[in-house]
Order: structure tokens, then C-alpha cells, then sequence
């Protein structure tokens, strides 16, 4: 059954959830959770009413932070029994509570913003969301983070080396005409822009048009290539269009996990309660875990694979062969509904496939990863068990490689073979790392080979719709893929792209092989633009010109998570000084390019209103979402192709 949706554990389950965390020091961590020196001190469900001291983390500036040691030494509370405020304390009551979502995973947890003197002074769980009035440390932090120091209150350009204070007039008309001069003298090809899955999807649609639309280059790219694009490509391959096919809903019905490359005690705690709640409700559900390492998830598997890195290739095709031989594997379906492929030969048959297998042994794959062979076998025959959902889950372990796409199809394809698709609690499921990777980069095309909604730059028909649809002249839209996120750094220390806007993240922390990149970003012959909430990070003290931005809280727009899940985040306070949302920087400069003509919007909402013209029609149809309908609701699942349509599960 389910797990309820009332938005709080009873304490004995409470209880039960906090012993399932690591010893450290041979106690459990629900003993090391009235230490407030220890560990992060939250209210349990039961003891909202009361409150303890907070942990005292000094930082930059004498504002109070959350240090990473914090974040994992317990992730799971609730804040459905009442707020919490900016030292983690039970709040004292606001003015007016604001529906928002978390900002900080791809889980996409639902939140109210508590509001007073126009500040963010507490946060609770959305109860009527999917995470049922649930934040995981990360999220009980939000307040913290919009009130702590170092935010960016003015622009700033360089000047004889330095970054000193200018007028948003100085600023703008500096990068539209180093922008307009790269353009004249070296083509549309020497700008870029770099995203994230941080920006809102009217912001991130936004410059995706302004750059390929406008400008007329495909250099449009951002974080989520590092950490999502092999998701997506083993989506696509397997079945045409990217996203899972799957809900959050189809936690509580598996009877089987498999998690590899996951850590999703620590990184997605929200959806690892939910494993823990199934678990708790039904003894006989089973968990197995892929993982070199002995993470916190890993200490609660049933069994833990700990393979050497890079084998768990070996172990999935593995699995695959025992389900096969064994005969799990569901003929009927595949018949009905699979077809076979190797690279780009689309001419292969399930017998190819059980032959191609057929090297894979347990014993073999045990030679390979250090793991034993009977493990191996009984992993797959929980995962292939007749009569028994299994769900697949993975993240950044499997994605974050060079042969990520191959795990993700294999991860796939045990769901295929066995017919463990497309019903309750049976589904491969990625696990996304930002909050609107999924909605905002990936859905909304802002990739360097992507147009909007399952479209491609490569694909003439494709290019004519959307030419037609954005209203330029046929021809427009280039058909050669920009560069991707790190053929994109190194076009600028070659001297290729020679302007690069900046929105949402921080290359120059975050990038593989950073201080390259950040000689490039550096260089004179290079002009940065970074858009930022907070000054210095190591791209802002980069920039020729940094822009100040609002924050999430001081917006509106929406999110799009792991679950095909839109939702609404409703504008809290003002931005401080003079910081603005990313879309009327952009629109500004778009302006100051030539562009305006192509954005008759001038609000978060006019964007919308065309992203879902846009989207009409494409397997992506959520064109019933309408911006009404977001506020009221508490999240929206795609395909939703009218107003009545009450949305799709699973696809």
C-alpha cells in the first residue's frame, strides 16, 4: 500500500527511519540526534512544538552555514508539523506563506515560503506535493541561503584589472557591443552561452531562442551535458524521446530496487524515505545496490554489489544473462514490444542479443568486479522474479562517465527483457541532480544539438517548424550542433568563441580540468559575462562584467523535475539592491542586439504562455498546463495535452 500523504511519520517510524542511518562511534544516529554539536538538531514529527539549540558553523562574513559534513550526517527530517526557520529552530509565524519548490535536487520537493518584513524567515512542506510536507536537510536550509552574505547588490565591470561599480546602463551597453563587435568581425559562432539546470525554464527558453533564433548560433549549452546527457542519450536510443516513462508513485509499489551508482540516502533523501517506508510496510521488498563504495545506501541493501569502478557494465550484462538462461526473461513481451540494435546497426534480433549474453557469466563478471558470482545470481533473480515489480534507480554514478549511456542502456534494458515497463512500481528511473535539468535543458532543448521539445538542430523538418514557430526567415536556424559543454571552454582558450555569457552556474569551480579553463575565462582576448546572485565565485572574479541576479525566491517561473513534474514557483520578496531576474536581463539584451521583435513577452508569464505553443503537438504536449492551473495545483505531470486532461503517470 502506499505510503500515506499525510505529512508525517508516526515516532515509532521516525524512530525506526534515524536507526537505519550509520553507527559513528558505535551509536546510531537517532542517539547522535539530541547531540545539536553533532548533528543538524531538527524537530522530529512528533516534537515540532519544541525546540534546541542550532549548530553553530561559522562562514565568510559571520553568516551561519551548512557545511557538507552536515548535509550527510543526517538528511532526512520533516517540517510538515510546523516551520523552520533560518537556524533550523521551530519558526515563529509569518506574514504570508508562498508555494515554491526546493531548489537544490531534481526531486523537485514542493515547499511553502514563510514571509515577514518582506524577508524568507522560514520553510515548510508542501504536504499536498509528491514529497508529502518532507524536506531533507537541504531543503530545511532554503531560508538560510536567501538571507546569508556575499550577494552581488549592483552590477560591475572591469576596469584596468579590477571589478569596480557601474550603472545597469554601463553594463548592458558594454556586453551588447563586445557582443555585436565578436559577431561583426568573427561571426555568430564566436558568442556562446553556458547554462544550467538551475535557470527557470522561461529563462533558459529565453536565451535559447536569443542564441539560436537571434543570434544564429547553436553555442548554447550548460551543466547538465556533464551530469544528464548520458540519461538522455540512453533514453533516446532506447525509446526515441528522453525522460523517464515512470513516476516518484512507483516507489511504493516495487518489490525489487535496484540502485547503482546512487547514493540516494544522501543526495535524493526525500525519495530514499519512500524506499525506507516500502520497506518498513512490506518485509519482503528487497534492495540491491551497485556501488565501490559503502555509502549509507549501501548499508541498508539486502545485497551490496561493491564492484571495482567501471564493472558494474560486467555485472548488468551478468544479471541479463541469468534472467535469460534461467528463463525470466518475458517473451511475450518482447515480441510484442521490443526491437533490437547494436550501435547503428538496427537490424539485431533477441536471438543476437541472448547470443551476444552468452559470454556474460556470473563468473566471468565476478572476475571482472570483485563481487562474488552467487551474488550476481542473486541479484538477478530477485530483479527477474515472476510476479514481482522491479524498479531500477540510478544517478551520477552511471551518468558522470564516459560510457554512461551503455549502463544506461543496459539498466534499461532489464526492464525490457523481463517486461518490468511502463507498470506501477516496474520502471528505469534516472535520478536527476538538478531542480530543472529535466524541465528546463533537456525538455526545453537548450543544448547545443537540441531545439525545443524532442527536436534536433541536425534535422531539417525539424528546423523549418521551428523557424516557422519563432517567425524567422526559413534558413535561420543553423543546422550544424554548437559546442557542447567542454568543446565549449576549450573553443574559448583557442580563441574560437570569443564572448560567453554565463547564467546560473559556476564553470569555473565546476568544470573538469578548471584551471584550464579558468586561464581562458581570464584572458584578454576573451570577454565573460556572468550573470550571478553572489560575488566573488571563482567565475564571477573571472568577468569582464558581472551582472546581479535575482535568486529563486524573488522570481516567478517554473520547475520541471525527475518525474516529468511542472510546477509553479510563485515570487516571495524582491531581489536586494539592484539585482534582477535573469529573463529581463535577457530580454534587455536581446533588445540591445537587434533581437527585440522576436520576444513580444515581457513577463515569466507571456514566456509561458508561448513555450506552450511550442510544445503543442510533440510527445512533450503539456499544452493544458496553463499558467492558472500551475498556481493552483502542487505540480503537473507531462504529457498533458489540454485543460482537462488530468495528466500522465506514466507513459
Amino acid at each position: 500500500m502506499p505510503w500515506s500523504g499525510r505529512g508525517e511519520l508516526p515516532p515509532q517510524a521516525w524512530r525506526r527511519a534515524l536507526r537505519r542511518l550509520p553507527r559513528r562511534n558505535g551509536r546510531h544516529a537517532e542517539d547522535a540526534a539530541h547531540e545539536g554539536q553533532e548533528l543538524l538538531d531538527l524537530p522530529c514529527p512528533s516534537q515540532a512544538e519544541s525546540t534546541r539549540e542550532p549548530v553553530e558553523d561559522r562562514a565568510r562574513g559571520g553568516e551561519e552555514e551548512v557545511k557538507r559534513r552536515k548535509f550527510i550526517e543526517l538528511p532526512i527530517l520533516a517540517a510538515a508539523a510546523g516551520p523552520l526557520n533560518v537556524l533550523g529552530q521551530a519558526a515563529a509565524e509569518p506574514e504570508r506563506w508562498v508555494k515554491s519548490v526546493c531548489r537544490y535536487c531534481g526531486t523537485g520537493c514542493g515547499v511553502y515560503i514563510g514571509v515577514r518584513g518582506g524577508k524568507v524567515v522560514s520553510v515548510k512542506g508542501d504536504a499536498q506535493n509528491h514529497n508529502r510536507g518532507f524536506l531533507c536537510v537541504k531543503g530545511a536550509r532554503l531560508p538560510e541561503m536567501m538571507n546569508a552574505g556575499g550577494r552581488l547588490l549592483y552590477p560591475l565591470i572591469r576596469r584596468s584589472g579590477k571589478l569596480s561599480r557601474a550603472s545597469w546602463e554601463e553594463a548592458m551597453s558594454l556586453v551588447a557591443s563586445r557582443f555585436k563587435a565578436a559577431i561583426e568581425q568573427h561571426g555568430p559562432d564566436s558568442v556562446a552561452f553556458y547554462g544550467s539546470g538551475q535557470g527557470l525554464t522561461e529563462e533558459t527558453y529565453t536565451a535559447n531562442k536569443l542564441f539560436k533564433a537571434g543570434i544564429g548560433t547553436n553555442n548554447i549549452d550548460g551543466n547538465p551535458r556533464l551530469c544528464m546527457a548520458s540519461a538522455a542519450g540512453g533514453y533516446i536510443s532506447a525509446f526515441g524521446k528522453d525522460e523517464p516513462m515512470g513516476c516518484y508513485e512507483d516507489i511504493d509499489h516495487a518489490d525489487v530496487y535496484l540502485l547503482v551508482g546512487s547514493n540516494a540516502a544522501e543526495a535524493h533523501p526525500i525519495l530514499w524515505m519512500r524506499i525506507l517506508d516500502r520497506k518498513e510496510k512490506n518485509p519482503g521488498t528487497k534492495l540491491i545496490v551497485i556501488d565501490p563504495r559503502r555509502t549509507r545506501t549501501a548499508r541498508a541493501s539486502d545485497i551490496h554489489l561493491a564492484c571495482k569502478p567501471g564493472m558494474d557494465l560486467s555485472i548488468l550484462n551478468a544479471m541479463a544473462h541469468v534472467i535469460v538462461k534461467e528463463g525470466m526473461a518475458d517473451e511475450e513481451f518482447i515480441r510484442t514490444h521490443v526491437l533490437f540494435g547494436q550501435g547503428t546497426d538496427a537490424n539485431k534480433s533477441w536471438d543476437d542479443y541472448k547470443t551476444f549474453l552468452s559470454a556474460y557469466t556470473p563468473e566471468r563478471a565476478a572476475a571482472d568486479s570483485g563481487c562474488k558470482a552467487e551474488d550476481i545470481v542473486a541479484a538477478a533473480r530477485l530483479f527477474g522474479a515472476r510476479g514481482r515489480n522491479a524498479m531500477s534507480m540510478w544517478t551520477m554514478g552511471v551518468n558522470q562517465r564516459t560510457q554512461g549511456v551503455w549502463l544506461n542502456n543496459l539498466l534499461i534494458n532489464l526492464s525490457l527483457i523481463t517486461g518490468k515497463i511502463g507498470t506501477p512500481g516496474s520502471t528505469p528511473f534516472s535520478l536527476t541532480g538538478q531542480p530543472n535539468a529535466c524541465g528546463g535543458v533537456r525538455d526545453g532543448g537548450a543544448l547545443a544539438h537540441l531545439l525545443p521539445y524532442g527536436r534536433l538542430v541536425a534535422n531539417e523538418a525539424h528546423r523549418a517548424e521551428m523557424e516557422k514557430l519563432w517567425g524567422v526567415p526559413k534558413g535561420r536556424l543553423s543546422s550544424r550542433p554548437g559546442y557542447s559543454a567542454v568543446e565549449l571552454f576549450q573553443a574559448l582558450e583557442a580563441g574560437k568563441v570569443k564572448a560567453l555569457y554565463v547564467m546560473t552556474t559556476n564553470p569555473g569551480q565546476s568544470m573538469p580540468n578548471a584551471q584550464r579553463y579558468r586561464k581562458a575565462m581570464a584572458s584578454d582576448d576573451t570577454f565573460l559575462v556572468v550573470a550571478e546572485a553572489f560575488h566573488p565565485t571563482r567565475t564571477s572574479e573571472l568577468a569582464d562584467v558581472v551582472l546581479p541576479a535575482a535568486l529563486w525566491a524573488e522570481k516567478e517561473g517554473v520547475f520541471g523535475c525527475t518525474e516529468r513534474r511542472y510546477q509553479l514557483l510563485e515570487k516571495a520578496v524582491e531581489p536586494p539592491g539592484e539585482a534582477r531576474p535573469d529573463l529581463e536581463i535577457l530580454l534587455d539584451l536581446a533588445n540591445r542586439l537587434g533581437h527585440g521583435s522576436l520576444f513580444p513577452y515581457k513577463s515569466s508569464e507571456g514566456a509561458w504562455n508561448e513555450i506552450l505553443g511550442i510544445a503543442k503537438g510533440t510527445a512533450y504536449d503539456f499544452s493544458g498546463m496553463t499558467r492558472e492551473r500551475l498556481k493552483r495545483s502542487h505540480g503537473l505531470l507531462w504529457p498533458l495535452p489540454s485543460e482537462s486532461h488530468a495528466g500522465t503517470k506514466r507513459r
